[in-house]
């Protein structure tokens, strides 16, 4: 996450139930900073010379909660939005009891809000949560990490090593599509930069002791050096910091296929994701921009994935690719490296997912979003791999994929994220379609 701080800020009126609206404001705030450093006023935002008063001391922020304490002065989002244009979180509050009236209107005020930032076209998103509640404050977690995303976007260098493979028309991107609605710009690096540190011989050591083959037995020394090269060539690059978001063209070039060489760069690849530098083979710069989204709303690596295959009496998908991190194996011991040195297999570990794609439509973006659940059941497919099974059923999802053009890579981001990608996709104003 290239942003953390967060600025949460509650409006109210004082005829109704402030006392409650200022006890949610500190709770949440208490909820709040478990996960993120949190800044702005420590009590109810009544007046307009009080918001203004507050505006200064948040004008670092990232991303904005506006706690609807009760029904607010209407002016209050518009002015934060102009003021301090990053995304906005728009929090409602549940009820204390409806007994006798309403207490704070919170719900109100907060449709209220979000009609005022919908119609300046402001960022924002929107959730009804209970501070008290672990599952609600939870979502609102998400919301957040959705909004620092698309703050941390603005500005981020997205570095093209290359092009992209050839014949791959689903990685082809829109430069000033992604600076303009999402902030990214692209640094164009010739592949003579890999190849420069490919002769320099330097050396990365392997992030791994021991180097069983798919086939049996060991790799060679002689294949070990050169993985080792090409990661000395890759690290070399990588080691200003300043390339921690890369689509790369790893083939043919770089990883020729050439069996004179006993070893390959594609393990090179996985082991940057294990370094904490996204990496998008085959020049996926849309893919890449989906990665550092995952990895903002994921606490693991993303994994760059193909849907190789499908079962609609399982509701499953195959999964597979290179360049995967080897921390996302189920099993260290499982690892194996192909004979030649160039693919390295092994079994994601299982758990609740989301396959994520941003991609490129009829002149703008959209996203995709497809809940997952990937099996404990080991794979042997030459490359990292899984079993996913899919909520919705996997036979429809293939069919919608191939019907409305989707890219054919997706992205694999660990938990319960749907939240967290409907956040992000309504608060970057991007259309989203959800199984």
């Amino acid at each position: 996450m290239t942003t953390q701080t967060v600025g949460l800020v509650s409006v109210a009126v004082p005829w109704f139930d402030a006392e409650t609206a200022a006890r949610r404001l500190t709770e949440t705030r208490q909820a709040l900073e478990t996960s993120f450093t949190v800044v702005g006023p420590d009590r109810l935002i009544m007046t307009a010379d009080d918001l203004e008063d507050v505006i200064p001391s948040l004008a670092q922020v990232d991303v904005l909660v506006l706690q609807i304490g009760t029904f607010p002065d209407g002016n209050a989002p518009a002015r934060l939005a102009e003021a301090l244009r990053v995304p906005i979180v728009v929090h409602s509050l549940p009820e204390p009891s409806l007994d006798r009236g309403v207490p704070l209107n919170s719900l109100c005020g907060a449709n209220m809000s979000t009609f005022t930032l919908n119609a300046l076209e402001h960022p924002h998103s929107f959730v009804h949560a209970d501070p008290t509640v672990g599952d609600d404050m939870a979502r609102l977690a998400q919301h957040v990490h959705a909004g620092l995303s698309l703050a941390g976007l603005r500005g981020q260098r997205l570095s093209l090593v290359g092009f992209r493979a050839p014949g791959f028309y689903p990685c082809a991107f829109d430069e000033l599509l992604l600076r303009r609605w999402l902030g990214v710009r692209i640094e164009h690096i010739d592949l003579h930069e890999i190849f420069t540190r490919l002769d320099q011989g330097l050396r990365s050591k392997a992030r791994q002791d021991r180097f069983p083959t798919i086939e049996g037995g060991e790799l060679s020394n002689e294949a070990i050096e050169w993985i080792e090269r090409y990661y000395g060539a890759l690290s070399g690059l990588l080691s200003d910091g300043a390339h921690d978001l890369i689509a790369i063209k790893d083939w043919p070039e770089i990883e020729h296929f050439d069996d004179a060489v006993p070893g390959g760069f594609w393990p090179a690849l996985g082991w940057a994701q294990d370094d904490g530098v996204d990496v998008a083979p085959e020049g996926d710069v849309n893919g890449a921009v989906t990665m550092r989204i995952a990895s903002d709303i994921s606490v693991d690596p993303p994994f760059f994935a193909d849907i190789s295959a499908f079962d609609e009496k399982t509701s499953t998908f195959t999964l597979w690719h290179y360049g995967g991190a080897t921390r996302l194996a189920r099993d260290p011991d499982e690892i194996r490296f192909g004979a030649e040195g160039r693919e390295v297999e092994f079994t994601l570990k299982p758990g609740p997912a989301h396959l994520i794609r941003l991609g490129l439509h009829e002149g703008g973006l959209r996203m995709l979003s497809i809940a997952v659940q990937i099996l404990d059941e080991r794979v042997t497919l030459r490359r990292a791999g899984a079993t996913a099974r899919t909520e919705a059923p996997a036979g429809e999802i293939v069919r919608h994929m191939l019907d409305n053009g989707w890219e054919h890579h997706v992205t694999l981001a660990y938990g319960d994220l749907a939240e967290a990608v409907r956040a992000f996709a309504k608060q970057a104003g991007i259309p989203l379609t959800e199984f």
